[in-house]
């Protein structure tokens, strides 16, 4: 049970730490094919957690491949660090796991068209210091870290002292948790919170025209209260031709009549696709951005054409970047605009009520791995502001009112890329090579000793 609440949509960040400890104990006294078992039976139930989730996009078969899925990589995971633990004396075999998971975490990410959803990493987006490690190393070191705990228990309570260098074993394992958690606790300690820049975020879950002119009414009031930028959700209404031209200049007068800047998402209906569009006006109502969506949503999205351009634009003495929804589940995406020296990303955004919690902290997290604060605005969902810490500065549901409202003073700061914004996933794919190099050798070891 504790797989299904480390990674369910609400996740318990503490049982990820646990998961681990009776699933390797269990393997290491079972047979091999019993804790291959016990390895996909553990791995279903923690795709269970998110089946009916998957299910809204993909489908019940998609959702049942995703936890199947799910299942033989718990199953190959947990086979070879018995394989290692019960074959061999050397004390790095506490690093099988963790490195085999972390492995596996950014190979997903790099091949899957969702992105980084359904990492591990975001069980952990709670525990504040943990997820500073994501500035180095993304959301593979999350993942490594928070599963060593759990290896380094299981195998010192199976082998205790039989294990070549026990002192090195256990204690290299229990020295770098310690560093990850004194680099979380001294990065939140030092990190400055900047200038601060007022901030206004509305959302309704309405639909029909009638939103449009909610809005409009709602704006005044996050300027009186200071907002410089107010952030509106995703797609708000389809538009065609002539009714885009209608709403952009409206949009435009709500922007130069309150004199903010103003961001709103649309659909935009053209004669043989569609696309999501984000707009941004100048508080003279001039349109000075129009930003497309780069990461459409499998199925659901599929007469949308994406965008390629990054949309930067500077606001007082702030540079803001342009996102919208499931562009913040792609880490590169993260690092390429942290690289363009963003301070931070205004995003709106639409999602499913469900996942309201999960889908603001995957964006919250590219803020902390890539350096910059996010203003994310969503329908069926939650308008939150987080610095580049992952601090969450203000929070509201977008149910909590007609039009749901929210103004921040932010302080952002500067946009300073991290170590992980410019090297990238180079600790990951590390666990990759040095997974698959241990795994080959140890198949020449067999074939040779056949």
């Amino acid at each position: 049970m504790l797989q299904y609440f480390a990674t369910g949509l609400d996740p318990w960040w503490w049982a990820a730490w646990l998961v681990p400890i009776p699933l390797l104990l269990a393997a290491f006294r079972a047979s091999t094919r019993e804790a291959w078992m016990l390895a996909i039976v553990a791995g279903l139930i923690g795709g269970a957690s998110t089946a009916s989730y998957y299910g809204m996009f993909i489908g019940p078969i998609g959702s049942a491949l995703v936890m199947l899925v799910r299942g033989l990589i718990s199953g190959v995971v947990v086979a070879r660090t018995r394989a290692v633990v019960l074959g061999s004396r050397h004390w790095l075999m506490v690093f099988v796991y963790p490195a085999l998971l972390a492995a596996f975490d950014t190979v997903i990410a790099a091949v899957s068209g969702d992105g980084t959803i359904g990492s591990l990493a975001y069980s952990q987006m709670a525990a504040l210091p943990v997820i500073q490690i994501a500035a180095l190393a993304g959301t593979p070191g999350i993942v490594f870290i928070v599963t060593l705990f759990g290896s380094l228990a299981a195998v010192a309570w199976h082998r205790r002292t039989d294990i070549d260098k026990s002192w090195l074993a256990y204690g290299l394992p229990s020295a770098l948790i310690i560093a990850v958690f004194a680099y979380g606790f001294v990065r939140l300690a030092n990190g400055a919170a900047g200038s601060p820049i007022p901030v206004g975020l509305l959302a309704s879950d309405r639909a029909g025209d009638s939103v449009w002119a909610a809005y409009a009414a709602a704006v005044p009031g996050l300027v009186n209260e200071g907002a410089k930028v107010v952030v509106l959700p995703e797609k708000i209404a389809p538009l065609d031709r002539a009714a885009a031209d209608r709403v952009r200049a409206g949009l435009g007068r709500v922007a130069s009549d309150n004199a903010v800047y103003l961001l709103a998402g649309v659909t935009l209906l053209e004669i043989d696709h569609k696309e999501n569009r984000a707009w941004l006006f100048a508080p003279t109502g001039q349109l000075i951005a129009d930003y497309a969506k780069h990461h459409l949503i499998p199925g659901l999205e599929a007469s949308f054409t994406s965008g390629r351009e990054f949309v930067v634009r500077a606001v007082g003495t702030n540079q803001f970047g342009i996102a919208i929804c499931k562009d913040m589940d792609f880490a590169t995406f993260g690092r390429r605009y942290a690289l363009l020296g963003v301070d931070a990303l205004l995003v709106p955004a639409w999602d499913f009520d469900l996942d309201a919690w999960l889908h603001a902290r995957m964006a919250v997290l590219r803020g902390v791995e890539s350096g910059f604060a996010i203003v994310r605005s969503a329908r069926q969902g939650l308008l939150t502001v987080s610095d580049r810490y992952g601090r969450i500065v203000a929070v509201t549901a977008s149910g909590s009112a007609p039009v749901a409202s929210l103004t921040v003073h932010a302080g952002f700061g500067s946009g300073r890329p991290t170590v992980y914004a410019r090297l990238g996933d180079v600790f990951g794919w590390f666990c990759v090579i040095s997974s698959a190099a241990a795994a080959l050798a140890s198949l020449r070891r067999l074939g040779f000793h056949r």
